[in-house]
């Protein structure tokens, strides 16, 4: 039954396919961090998409972590063994394309680890998503609904672009 629930969770609607190619085999790009500047450097990494949810094909890659081959590059991802928690929503997270934003809304606790790593956790999750076409801003949330990493009484900076 659980199975058959996650299969559900996962189906796309269209929204979250907006503005994704309609064949499966696309290559997107995933940008892991190399180094561990503020933001940090980003190198992309190449992958091929098994199904049209190329969005959120890209941020599971992104959780993934590069390959032994990319890691012995010396690319990583802060992403990878960050989350954390039960799902409030039956998979790791949600990815909804409209108007020119891409909202990422984390469906378990994303675990931080300092400022800088924070930081470059946005950057990938911000270039990542803004290769497709259709996306010009990036929010990501944390399972609350607050801005992922917002420290403020509100949390609301992604939202408002201020403090």
């Amino acid at each position: 039954m659980k199975e058959l629930l996650m299969a559900t969770v996962l189906t796309l609607s269209p929204a979250h396919a907006a503005g994704s190619p309609t064949q499966a085999g696309t290559t997107v790009k995933v940008y892991f961090a190399k180094g561990f500047g503020i933001p940090g450097k980003l190198v992309p990494v190449t992958r091929t998409a098994p199904h049209r949810g190329v969005a959120r094909f890209a941020v599971e890659q992104l959780i993934a972590g590069p390959t032994a081959k990319e890691r012995a590059r010396g690319l990583h991802s802060e992403l990878a063994g960050a989350l954390r928690g039960r799902s409030t929503c039956g998979a790791d997270f949600t990815v909804k394309i409209a108007k020119g934003t891409a909202t990422l809304r984390f469906c378990r606790t994303v675990m931080g680890n300092g400022i800088g790593s924070d930081a470059r956790v946005l950057n990938m999750i911000g270039t990542t998503l803004k290769q497709f076409a259709t996306v010009k801003k990036v929010v990501a949330l944390e399972k609350n609904g607050r801005c992922l990493f917002d420290q403020t009484d509100r949390g609301t900076s992604c939202l408002t672009g201020r403090e």
